[in-house]
C-alpha cells in the first residue's frame, strides 16, 4: 500500500476524528470556558506522560518489528507477546504510583484536590490503554490499515458521545472524567473488531526474551525523552501563562494547540500509519532518500493549502469551535503557522532516527526542543505577553528542522551511481 492510499484511508479516520474534535471543543467552550480548556490540558499532557509510562513508550517499536518480520509469523507473535507483557507489569507498577499520589498530583496540576478522584480512575484504567496502544501498533505493524482505519473511527465515536455526555451533566468534572475513560475504555472496542485475528488468539503473557528486551530498550529510551521533555515543558509553559497573565489566556493558548493539532492531524496521522512501518522495511539509503523527497513532494504541497486555508479562515474557524470569548486568539496564528510548517518538514525527517534507532540523536533533539521551547517562551512572554509563545514555538521548531536535516544529511545528500 503506497502513501497516497494509506494516506486516503487514514484521512478517513482523521476527518472523523477532527470533526468529533469539533464538537467536543464546542462543548467545552460552551460549558467550560477558557479556565477550564486550559485544565483540560493539563490532565491531557499528564496522560500523555503516564500512558506512555504505562507500556515504557513501545508501541512504535512494536508496529516496526510486527513490520520487519513480515515472513516470520513466530517472531511477530514473540515480540507482540513481549509487549503485552511489558505493558501490564509497567502499568500495574505506574497506576498504583498514581493512585498513591492522586490528591498532590490534583493540586500540582490543576491547582486544587478537588478533581483528585480522576486520577484514582486513571491509575486504576491505566492497564486498557496500555494494552489497547500495543494492539493498534500491532495491527499498524500488519498494514490492515482498512481495520486500523474502522477502530479508530469507532473509537472517535465513542469519545464523542461520552464527552457530551458527562460534560453537559456534570461539566468540568464530567469532561476529565469523559476524557480519562474515553482514553481507556476504548480497549472494548478494539478487542471486539480483533477477536477473530489468528494473532490476537495467539497472545499470552510470557518471559520476556533478552534479545526482545534489548530490541525494544531502544523505543523505551527515544519515547522516554519524549515524555519526559516534550508534555512537561507544555505544563510548565501552561502554569507560567497561569501565574504570570491568567487562566483564561492559558485556555487562550491550549485552544490554538488544539486547533493546530486537529488540522495537523491530516499529515501526522499518514505519517505515523504510512511512513513507520514503510521506512521500518526500507534497508537501502538511496531508497531511503526516496522516500523521504516523495514524502516532501506530496505533503509539502498539501500542508501549505491547508496552513493558508487556516489563516485566512482562523475568524471562521474560533467561532465555529469556541466561542466570541475566544477571538483574542486569534492574534497569535501566524507564527503558530509557521511553526506548524517546520514541524512537518522536520518530522517527515526526524522519523527516520527513529526507525534507525539513532538513541543518542533523538536525545539530543528532544532535549533540544523542549528546553528551547520552554526558555524562549518565558522569555517572549515576558517581553511581548501570551504572543511570545508563539514566537517561541516558530524559531524552536525552525532550529530543530536545521538540527534534524544536520544530523540526516549523509542520507539526504546521497547521490546514485
Amino acid at each position: 500500500m503506497n502513501l497516497l492510499k494509506t494516506s486516503f484511508l487514514s484521512s478517513i479516520a482523521t476527518v472523523i476524528k477532527i470533526l468529533t474534535g469539533f464538537i467536543v471543543n464546542k462543548v467545552l467552550a460552551i460549558y467550560v470556558g477558557p479556565a477550564g480548556i486550559a485544565q483540560i490540558g493539563q490532565l491531557q499532557n499528564f496522560f500523555s506522560i503516564v500512558s506512555n509510562l504505562s507500556n515504557f513508550s513501545i508501541s512504535q517499536g512494536v508496529t516496526k518489528y510486527v513490520s520487519f518480520y513480515g515472513e516470520e509469523e513466530d517472531k511477530q507473535i514473540k515480540y507482540i507477546n513481549a509487549a503485552i507483557t511489558i505493558s501490564f507489569i509497567a502499568s500495574l507498577i505506574t497506576g498504583l504510583l498514581i493512585i498513591v499520589l492522586h490528591r498532590y498530583l490534583s493540586i500540582i496540576l490543576l491547582k486544587s484536590d478537588q478533581y483528585a478522584d480522576i486520577f484514582i480512575y486513571i491509575g486504576i484504567f491505566l492497564i486498557f490503554y496500555a494494552i489497547n496502544s500495543i494492539l493498534l501498533a500491532a495491527v499498524n505493524g500488519f498494514k490492515k490499515i482498512r481495520k486500523f482505519t474502522l477502530i479508530n473511527v469507532t473509537q472517535s465515536f465513542f469519545g464523542l458521545a461520552l464527552s457530551i455526555l458527562l460534560t453537559v451533566k456534570w461539566g468540568l468534572s464530567g469532561a476529565m472524567y469523559a476524557y480519562v475513560f474515553s482514553q481507556t475504555l476504548v480497549l472494548l472496542i478494539s478487542i471486539g473488531f480483533l477477536l477473530k485475528e489468528d494473532w490476537v488468539k495467539k497472545i499470552r503473557l510470557r518471559k520476556v526474551d533478552r534479545s526482545i528486551m534489548k530490541s525494544y530498550s531502544n523505543y523505551t529510551i527515544m519515547s522516554m525523552i519524549h515524555i519526559l521533555t516534550v508534555p512537561v515543558s507544555f505544563i510548565i509553559i501552561r502554569n507560567y501563562i497561569t501565574d504570570t497573565l491568567s487562566m483564561e489566556h492559558a485556555g487562550y493558548w491550549q485552544g490554538l494547540t488544539k486547533i493546530s493539532d486537529t488540522y495537523l492531524m491530516f499529515i501526522t496521522m499518514s505519517l505515523s500509519v504510512y511512513y513507520l512501518p514503510r521506512l521500518s522495511e526500507i534497508k537501502d539509503d538511496l531508497k531511503l532518500k526516496k522516500e523521504i523527497f516523495d514524502g516532501y513532494k506530496l505533503i509539502i504541497p498539501i500542508l501549505i493549502v491547508i496552513l493558508l486555508g487556516v489563516y485566512f479562515m482562523k475568524d471562521f474557524a474560533i467561532l465555529i469551535l469556541y466561542s466570541k470569548e475566544f477571538l483574542v486568539m486569534k492574534e497569535l496564528f501566524l507564527f503558530q503557522l509557521i511553526g506548524d510548517f517546520f514541524k512537518i518538514a522536520s518530522w517527515l525527517i526526524s522519523f527516520n532516527m527513529l526507525v534507525k534507532e539513532m538513541t543518542k540523536h533523538v536525545i539530543i533533539t528532544e532535549l533540544f526542543y523542549s528546553i528551547t521551547l520552554t526558555v524562549l517562551s518565558i522569555v517572549f512572554i515576558k517581553m511581548f505577553g501570551l504572543i511570545g509563545v508563539t514566537y517561541a514555538y516558530s524559531i524552536t521548531y525552525f532550529l530543530y528542522f536545521l538540527m534534524v536535516a544536520y544530523m540526516m544529511r549523509h542520507i539526504l545528500l546521497l547521490k546514485a551511481n
